[in-house]
């Protein structure tokens, strides 16, 4: 499991499993009890601009194209993070990492 890898999660606040991305640092290695995720929806909106979009493909593991919820970002205990879908490519990642900084303030 790294950074970018699209995975299962089951968490009682998403209700039924559902695909996520590690947003969490690799560096931190598997020490930590929990992984932060952003949860993964398919029910795409123009509105939310710190919503990055995901093309359904083979490297993703996504069946639909999908949003990445970078303002719903979870702390998840490792035992609830099932298989690995697939990955986002470079492009996604970058622009996660932009709706990240936004989300959590770190734009000056």
């Amino acid at each position: 499991m790294k950074r970018g890898d699209i995975v299962i999660v089951t968490h009682g606040e998403l209700g039924r499993p559902r695909p996520a991305v590690i947003v969490q640092a690799d560096e931190l290695g598997d020490e930590t009890t929990t992984v932060l995720v952003c949860p993964i929806t398919s029910e795409v909106t123009e509105r939310l601009p710190v919503r990055p979009t995901v093309e359904a493909s083979a490297d993703s593991g996504l069946r639909l194209r999908s949003q990445i919820m970078s303002d719903k970002t979870l702390a998840v205990p490792r035992e609830r993070v099932r298989r690995v879908l697939g990955s986002l490519d470079a492009d996604s990642i970058d622009q996660l990492d932009r709706a990240l900084i936004v989300v959590f303030g770190l734009a000056h």
